[in-house]
């Protein structure tokens, strides 16, 4: 894994951008100083996070690589995934921004390979993986809500012209490969805590972030 971080035994967050992750709680995240990644959108609400992942190549596109956030060059790291399985190709149209692409390894389960991601077909399932990559032996979720909440599947709304915004087939076939996802951590030795309110993805134990932050020391990122 070329220039990426690593925290190992280290508990990380992951952010997606459900509609339930707030401003609020990615300031309570970084205040704890614990490891963060950011996935898609939810960089928007974490501009300091170290690492920023998307499955999206597309996404990728259309916010030309991430040069920057809120008029500030945004100096983390980019990670992706390849499109197909067995494929780990840079992504065209992203301005010449520095993202480290791994291999497609497949849909369902844990890849535990670093050069790989099992994408689980959502780029949130994909940041849990590659949290393990970094070193995490806990990870807390945000974000992940696993189907629409208040009548919206983002914080921010619907995607842009440019962008698939998920259908209830996709949440319900995200939900099943977490399924998946939950053994294959447990044999791991990694704990999953979702932190997301009214989260639909019931394939790991749920608390509310301050339960989840208490039990936690601060790693240096």
């Amino acid at each position: 894994m070329p220039n990426l971080p690593r925290w190992p035994g280290a508990t990380i967050v992951c952010l997606a951008s459900g509609p339930t992750l707030t401003q609020e709680d990615c300031a309570r995240v970084r205040t704890a100083g614990l490891p963060v990644i950011a996935v898609n959108d939810a960089i928007r609400l974490a501009p300091w996070a170290p690492v920023l992942y998307s499955s999206d190549r597309a996404w990728w596109r259309v916010h030309r690589g991430v040069p920057e956030l809120h008029g500030v060059p945004y100096t983390g790291v980019r990670v992706s995934v390849g499109p197909r399985r067995g494929t780990a190709t840079p992504i065209p149209g992203a301005s010449g921004a520095d993202i480290t692409v791994l291999r497609h390894t497949g849909v369902d389960g844990l890849e535990r390979d670093p050069s790989g991601l099992r994408t689980g077909g959502n780029s949130g399932y994909a940041a849990i993986n590659l949290a393990v990559h970094l070193g995490a032996r806990r990870v807390i979720l945000l974000g992940y809500q696993g189907g629409p909440h208040g009548g919206r599947s983002h914080f921010f709304g619907r995607h842009p012209s440019g962008l698939d915004n998920p259908s209830e087939a996709n949440f319900a076939a995200w939900r099943r490969a977490y399924d998946t996802l939950a053994p294959a951590l447990a044999a791991a030795g990694v704990t999953i805590v979702n932190c997301t309110p009214a989260s639909q993805i019931t394939a790991f134990w749920a608390t509310d972030l301050t339960h989840a932050l208490a039990e936690e020391v601060a790693v240096p990122c």
